[in-house]
């Protein structure tokens, strides 16, 4: 057993062992540096040198690694042939996402989802072969070639989320395929994850909203997804796919199984929703499945960045997006990605999730528990609404906590009275049995030392409930 080199092929070194009878060479996920000398008989620099050394410690764990393995598979061999009168087999490389995609499941997986998954294991399959051509079975997969698969990765210059995400997976797949596999150990164990740069979605405020649903107007196609988005919290393929059947009108509630958590969550349907919901469902379903939007669900069952490209467009006419000219920055009030330290592509910091986040925000800001904003997003945990949906603005963050601290604390500064698209969703859901209640709900948020009055404009949206 020495250690090799694959001089003009890679930059690694390699190491040769025995598995099964067979001599192999194996990658040990150590860099070869400095000065090369003509033959490994020979002393290179001290940089060389060194990693040499390390190269020959890796082969040594290496080795000790296969010693413990080959006793332990005898073990599971020897057990398994006790029980069943036949020895386990292995699962060829390119047998994984076959094996993985007829794996038994709660629940179907998403589309999206499954295309991921069988990249993450092509790129990893291809890399091993790419490697070491001798290696065709999962259980010939060491921890060492894992490893030298996420460092390059890394190196390709993914995101950690990335990163975690891709081991995480490949980790998941070797422990549900372990036994069918033959494998003592899972080689993805003990690899531990990256901390890495968040970027997280930034939420639009109460004028912001109102500015895109008002832009959104433009387009009757996108308007009713950008509605629903903003209403419901729901993610774009729930709403997309959002079925006639999850709609209770007369109750006025929305019940849904969401596609990623399968959690069933119940949004009440605001006054802005409902119009929508009304001329949505007086359209005729003439096949199954009954969409609400059969349209909008083509769109994102055929082509998802056609409708990704149509809410850019929204935004864009709403001020958000990433200016390129000095003129373009004086017209953009915000951008809608962002540059990352390490990663592929740019982040996404305002697009169609972006309503998800807002919708938590405003919820959160504005006192509602967190156990009923759960139900409304379909989080299993709190931390998961705390740390990725719950982001207010700093000024709306002062002013929530000062309007809610003692005076001592909170400067006794008041709330700031209900704006515009408060006020229209309030007027107009007034009928002739309730605007007086409505009407002094309304007076008393306001705050008498502000000077503020209710728009004129605001007010001519309830009109037409009092006209008899």
């Amino acid at each position: 057993m020495a250690l090799e080199l694959q001089r003009g092929k890679s930059k690694w070194w390699y190491g040769r062992v025995q598995v099964n009878g067979r001599k192999l060479s194996r990658n040990l996920g150590v860099e070869v540096r400095g000065m090369v000398p003509p033959t490994l008989g020979q002393t290179g620099d001290i940089v060389f040198e060194r990693s040499r050394a390390k190269a020959q410690a890796a082969l040594e764990k290496l080795q000790l690694d296969l010693k413990k393995r080959s006793t332990a598979e005898e073990l599971v061999q020897t057990i398994h042939e006790i029980r069943t009168g036949s020895r386990v087999g292995s699962i060829p490389l390119d047998d994984i996402v076959t094996r993985w995609s007829a794996l038994p499941r709660r629940r179907p997986l998403s589309d999206s989802y499954v295309n991921q998954a069988e990249s993450w294991i092509s790129r990893f399959v291809q890399f091993v072969k790419g490697s070491n051509a001798a290696l065709r079975e999962m259980e010939q997969v060491q921890s060492s070639v894992c490893r030298s698969f996420l460092k390059a990765e890394e190196e390709r210059g993914v995101t950690a989320k990335t990163y975690n995400n891709t081991l995480i997976f490949l980790r998941a797949v070797f422990h549900a395929l372990k036994k069918d596999a033959g494998l003592a150990e899972n080689p993805f164990d003990g690899i531990p994850t990256k901390d890495g740069e968040a970027v997280f979605r930034k939420p639009f405020t109460h004028e912001e909203l109102s500015a895109i649903e008002e832009k959104a107007k433009a387009d009757a196609f996108i308007y009713p997804l950008v509605v629903t988005g903003m209403c419901t919290a729901m993610r774009r393929g729930d709403c997309c796919r959002l079925l006639r059947e999850s709609v209770d009108m007369e109750g006025g509630f929305i019940t849904v199984k969401t596609s990623k958590t399968g959690e069933y969550v119940q949004i009440p349907i605001f006054p802005l929703l409902r119009a929508v919901l009304e001329k949505a469902l007086a359209e005729p379903s003439p096949r199954a499945p009954h969409y609400v939007f059969p349209k909008l669900a083509a769109h994102y069952y055929i082509n998802p960045d056609h409708l990704t490209d149509r809410v850019r467009r929204v935004m864009r006419a709403a001020g958000f997006f990433n200016p390129k000219t000095e003129e373009e920055k004086k017209t953009s009030i915000g951008e809608i990605q962002k540059t990352r330290k390490t990663g592929l592509r740019k982040a996404s910091v305002r697009d169609f999730h972006s309503f998800r986040v807002t919708w938590v925000t405003l919820a959160l800001s504005a006192g509602v528990p967190l156990e009923i904003v759960q139900k409304v997003t379909g989080h299993r945990t709190a931390s998961i609404v705390m740390k990725h949906y719950f982001q207010p603005g700093r000024e709306d963050f002062r002013k929530t906590l000062a309007s809610k601290m003692p005076a001592l604390l909170g400067g006794g500064q008041k709330a700031d009275p209900p704006d515009n698209l408060q006020l229209r969703a309030k007027l107009t859901a007034m009928e002739a049995t309730t605007w007086r209640q409505i009407r002094d709900e309304l007076l008393a948020r306001l705050s008498p030392e502000s000077g503020k009055t209710i728009p004129a404009e605001v007010v001519q949206v309830a009109e037409p409930a009092f006209t008899a």
